[in-house]
């Protein structure tokens, strides 16, 4: 929504500055209630989406003993730039609703996206997606030759070495072990590199006993 602030409003600051607005605000409402009778369409019209002179900052509100001069541009100027912030703050967008059906790839639930999911953990805090106890179903991608895996003996804050670049690789994405997700189940069969695993060389040994045990 655009607004022209004409000069002419303020050549007398008060009563014109407020009355511009006030019957602004009286015809765009006026506008949407006549297109909503003469369309289809069906057009909320929510006091949210109408700027009231009230939100505005009283600091901007001037007086009649307030001296004002059109040559002073850059008053103007801001006063404009912090109307049309305020319009902009006051037309807040919702948060978009996932598709019916989609599952969250973090909880498996529906209703949210990964980014609104509450299981979601801080950005910076952890070296990978899952934080528990468990082993889990892991997929890495080498940042070097851009190489993918998939392993089922995956944990949290341990990574495996690439198998051509020999650098230490962290999962982008976890997921429990009765919920593959279209991770490699058939991994659970395949000799586990125990010399790339990070896990395994920390404990000393294969690092699916520590499940076990």
């Amino acid at each position: 929504m655009s607004t022209l602030l004409s000069s002419s409003y303020f050549s007398h600051p008060t009563s014109n500055y407020q009355n511009y607005f006030y019957t602004n605000a009286e015809n765009e409402k006026n506008y949407y209630k006549s297109a909503k009778q003469s369309s289809d369409f069906d057009l909320e019209i929510s006091s949210g989406e109408l700027y009231h002179l009230e939100d505005l900052d009283p600091s901007l509100l001037l007086d009649d003993q307030t001296s004002w001069s059109l040559d002073d541009e850059d008053k103007l100027s801001n006063l404009a730039l912090t109307l049309q912030n305020t319009l902009l703050l006051s037309q807040r967008k919702r948060p978009k609703r996932p598709p019916e059906g989609y599952l969250c790839h973090l909880c498996f639930c529906k209703g949210h996206y990964i980014k609104d999911c509450p299981q979601a953990r801080p950005k910076g805090e952890g070296l990978t997606p899952y934080q528990g106890k468990k082993r889990c179903f892991g997929e890495f991608k080498c940042p070097l030759c851009k190489r993918k895996w998939m392993s089922g003996n995956s944990w949290a804050n341990t990574g495996q070495q690439c198998i051509k670049c020999y650098i230490n690789v962290y999962p982008h994405k976890q997921r429990p072990l009765d919920k593959p997700d279209g991770l490699d189940v058939s991994d659970q069969t395949k000799e586990h590199p125990q010399d790339l695993c990070e896990k395994c060389k920390g404990l000393g040994y294969y690092c699916r006993r520590a499940q076990q045990s």
